[in-house]
């Protein structure tokens, strides 16, 4: 049973990784960022407003991230989400950090939601800072730690494939060594 979390910053690529992996591996995938949109959207609050309506509700964090451990248990998952590596860590078999600089992020994140540039920059520089916050606070957790990553990936100057042969190279090799078995012979 193989558990891979990915983490990220916004606009860094996390969930098309992710998306691609549990694809090459044939994985299950379960995304922290589409549970937690899921819950802002019952009640009835966009994506921002809700981040901070869980600084000061610790249990929303707490809800989605008990449901990213409960995957990690069952195995044969891609776990997808800014703090999920940190959460699962002890059920991770592998964990993977993507990353870049902020300008890059804010133009993909504006390309995809179609949104101006100014504001991806503004959302995603004020969603870091609250995640930074409550991580913090709920849990003590100092995400600008990387420590706990097998593989930190900057993504500002790789296309889309790149970043995903990039991490499925790494995966193969990796899962091979760690289990003693080929995993890949293509992607």
């Amino acid at each position: 049973m193989v558990v891979i979390a990915i983490s990220g910053q916004p606009g860094s690529g996390k969930t098309t990784v992710a998306r691609e992996v549990a694809r090459a591996f044939g994985l299950r995938l379960r995304s922290s960022g589409a549970i937690f949109r899921e819950l802002a959207k019952r009640r009835g609050m966009d994506f921002i407003e809700f981040h901070k309506y869980a600084e000061s509700n610790p249990e929303i964090d707490r809800e989605v991230d008990s449901i990213a451990v409960e995957e990690a248990k069952k195995g044969d998952v891609v776990l997808e989400g800014h703090l999920t590596a940190w959460i699962v860590r002890p059920y991770a078999d592998l964990c993977i950090y993507l990353k870049g600089s902020p300008e890059v992020r804010a133009r993909r994140v504006a390309l995809r939601d179609g949104r101006s540039y100014e504001e991806a920059l503004r959302e995603i520089t004020e969603r870091e800072e609250l995640n930074r916050r409550r991580y913090k606070q709920i849990y003590n957790i100092d995400i600008t730690d990387l420590s706990l990553f097998e593989l930190v990936l900057d993504t500002t100057y790789l296309s889309q494939n790149d970043v995903v042969r990039i991490t499925l190279d790494f995966l193969c090799t990796a899962l091979s060594a760690k289990f003693s078995k080929v995993f890949c012979t293509s992607h």
